[in-house]
């Protein structure tokens, strides 16, 4: 197989960015292999192992699609209805590549606007992607906050 530029990877990266603002999570978590998964370490230790730390988010495939389904109904109060989203992918890179998978790194700025607040979430994110069939896949997404805390809420309610 050929490998992939970076405008093609870009291209993935602000496909599933349309996803996620326009609340398309279901799509999304169709983005992501069986074995995917979807984590936000603690602020404090980026780089934390998963067994070593309190993750702010730890999703493997099933609690992802969980968490995805659960942003669709009413019940979701937090999100219901939903916030005005905005993701930003900038600086992407692509760090390994071969054959089958590769490695990308990039920023990201996430808005989230509801009840007269804004909220951003700068975030440094690194992907695992697969090459598949039906093109890239994501077999991993590791959201690192460049923030000093979750202010004003305290919480992530939306899909970084």
């Amino acid at each position: 197989m050929s490998m992939l530029t970076r405008a093609e990877v870009e291209d993935f990266l602000y496909h599933e960015a349309a996803l996620l603002d326009e609340w398309k999570t279901m799509e999304w978590a169709e983005l992501f292999t069986e074995d995917g998964e979807y984590l936000v370490p603690p602020i404090d230790i980026p780089d934390a192992a998963k067994a070593e730390a309190l993750f702010i988010i730890n999703d493997d495939h099933h609690r992802l699609v969980q968490r995805a389904k659960r942003l669709t109904r009413r019940t979701a109060h937090v999100e219901f209805p939903h916030s005005k989203v905005r993701h930003t992918v900038h600086n992407v890179r692509i760090l390994e590549q071969d054959d089958t998978s590769l490695t990308v790194a990039s920023n990201q700025v996430v808005y989230r606007a509801k009840r007269q607040n804004l909220d951003t979430f700068v975030c440094h994110v690194i992907y695992q992607l697969v090459r598949t069939g039906d093109g890239l896949r994501i077999r991993s997404k590791r959201v690192m906050l460049d923030i000093d805390g979750l202010r004003p809420h305290g919480m992530i309610s939306t899909i970084l």
